[in-house]
C-alpha cells in the first residue's frame, strides 16, 4: 500500500469528493474500526456493518468541520466516534447476537463496563495498524540485509548468534541494524500520525 500520512488522508477527504479519497481513508482506518467492533462483542458480519456506519458518521462530522486537530490526536477523536456508534449499533441488535469470549466467559456488557479495557482495545488495534504501515515503509527504504536482521532479531526474537550465521554479519551489525530500524520506525510513526503538526492539550 502506498505510504500516505493521516494528515494527507484527511486533507484529501476534506478537499475532494472523489472515490479515490474515500478509498484511501477506508483502506487506512476500516480494519482498525472493524477489529475494534469485534473486540466489543460483535460478530464479523455485525462488525462490518458497524464499521461502515462509523465511517459514514465520521465523514459527516468531519465535513461539517467538527474535528479540530489542535485539540488532540486524530486517533483519539476517531476512537470517540467509533465507540459511540458501535455501542449504539450494539444496542439495536437482538440479544442472541451477543458474542461471548469463550476463553474467559466475558460478555460484551462486561467488556464495555470497563472504559480502560475499551480504550486499551482501541489503542492495540490502532498501534498494530500504525506499526504495519511503518514497517512496510521502512522495508522499502532500508537495505534488505539491515531490515532482515531487524526482523529476525527484534521481531522473531532469534538469538543474535543465529542471526549472524543466517545473514553472515557480525553481532555489532545486528545491534546496529536493530537501532537503525527502530529509529526510523519512530520517525515514521511521527510522520504518519502527524504528531509533530499538532499540539495535544
Amino acid at each position: 500500500m502506498e505510504w500516505v500520512t493521516t494528515t494527507q488522508v484527511l486533507e484529501d477527504l476534506k478537499e475532494s469528493n472523489d472515490t479515490l479519497a474515500w478509498t484511501s481513508f477506508r483502506d487506512h482506518f476500516y480494519p482498525v474500526i472493524f477489529n475494534f467492533a469485534k473486540t466489543l462483542g460483535l460478530s464479523a458480519t455485525d462488525a462490518e456493518d458497524a464499521a461502515q456506519e462509523t465511517m459514514l458518521t465520521f465523514l459527516k462530522v468531519f465535513r461539517d468541520g467538527k474535528y479540530d486537530r489542535e485539540k488532540g490526536q486524530f486517533s483519539h477523536w476517531l476512537f470517540g466516534v467509533a465507540k459511540r456508534v458501535i455501542l449504539n449499533f450494539r444496542k439495536r441488535l437482538p440479544r442472541e447476537h451477543l458474542v461471548v469470549d469463550n476463553t474467559t466467559g466475558t460478555s460484551f456488557w462486561d467488556i464495555v463496563a470497563d472504559d480502560n479495557a475499551v480504550q486499551h482495545s482501541w489503542d492495540t488495534e490502532w498501534q498494530r495498524m500504525v506499526l504495519g504501515r511503518c514497517l512496510q515503509r521502512a522495508h522499502r527504504e532500508l537495505d534488505e540485509k539491515v531490515f532482515r536482521a531487524f526482523e529476525l532479531y527484534a521481531l522473531s526474537q532469534k538469538p543474535v548468534e543465529e542471526v549472524c550465521q543466517t545473514l553472515g554479519i557480525s553481532r555489532n551489525a545486528v545491534y546496529v541494524a536493530k537501532s537503525r530500524v527502530l529509529s526510523r520506525l519512530r520517525q515514521l510513526r511521527q510522520e504518519f500520525e502527524g504528531l509533530n503538526e499538532v499540539t495535544v492539550l
